[in-house]
């Protein structure tokens, strides 16, 4: 089991919180690739190659880098050009400092492959698959909006290495409320827990994930979706840790913790917890 932390989790700086990585004996490191102290993608390729040393002299290595957290929409038409662009620079940072991965949130992708919106997250998807593959570089798509079987079609239709999945279980119990409003449609709890369920999820996904969020959340029958402490969830990180055991997942375990009074003693928790998985 590798295991990684945000290291900016809780508003620490990165590198104090890389010193808080060492002290918890983990592998790796999570670390946004763009904006903030570090700003990757804004450095030059000598800069980047510095800050990984100095990374790498902690003891550690980058899990894979963050991006993308809702801000973009590669089934939309707006701004199209600028964010595959932006996500070839991704690419390239990536491959300087966190051995090529990535991983993001790329929109909405619908359900229907006739949808337009299908047609134009295929194409900017092979785009930066293409780019990726010349330079060393995979995107993990990360869970959420659509059910992991939708995930899986497109994933399989790019039929690109790098085009991988980052797999955020609990993001599957965040997003259907979202995805019933959006829709225009009362909240069924029991078709959402069928579409989403994360240990469903993680059965079809398995074979093309990468990366992982530890991280947990509920879901409540009136449509209420909360993020919660790591093992104190629904997700079932038991049978999820047995499901990437017996596919040999070679990946890491990346706690995320993105809300909470003291965020950075939930992921300390949060250690302990996975270390005791069986």
């Amino acid at each position: 089991m590798k295991i990684a932390i945000i290291p900016t989790t809780g508003g620490e700086d990165p590198f104090r919180g890389m010193e808080i990585a060492v002290q918890l004996g983990v592998e790796g490191v999570h670390i946004p690739a763009y904006g903030g102290k570090l700003n990757l993608t804004e450095k030059t390729h000598e800069e980047r190659l510095k800050i990984r040393e100095r990374i790498e002299k902690y003891g550690l290595e980058v899990s894979a880098l963050i991006a993308w957290g809702g801000d973009v929409d590669l089934g939309e038409e707006k701004n199209l050009r600028q964010n595959i662009e932006w996500g070839k620079k991704i690419n390239e940072t990536a491959v300087d400092i966190a051995n090529g991965l990535w991983m993001a949130h790329v929109g909405i992708m619908p359900e229907d492959e006739s949808h337009p919106k299908w047609s134009r997250f295929v194409a900017s998807l092979k785009e930066l698959a293409q780019h990726g593959e010349e330079v060393g570089a995979t995107l993990a798509l990360e869970t959420g909006p659509e059910p992991p079987v939708i995930l899986r079609k497109m994933v399989e239709t790019i039929n690109s290495p790098a085009i991988r999945v980052n797999f955020d279980p609990a993001n599957l119990l965040l997003w259907p409320p979202t995805v019933y409003k959006r829709k225009g449609i009362p909240f069924n709890y029991e078709e959402a827990m069928e579409n989403f369920d994360p240990v469903k999820g993680l059965k079809v996904l398995i074979p093309y994930v990468v990366h992982a969020h530890a991280k947990d959340s509920t879901l409540s029958s009136d449509g209420k979706a909360l993020e919660v402490p790591l093992g104190t969830g629904m997700t079932n990180w038991q049978a999820l840790h047995q499901i990437f055991k017996e596919n040999n997942y070679q990946g890491y375990y990346a706690i995320e913790r993105e809300v909470g009074e003291n965020a950075m003693e939930d992921v300390k928790k949060a250690v302990e917890f996975l270390r005791k998985l069986q």
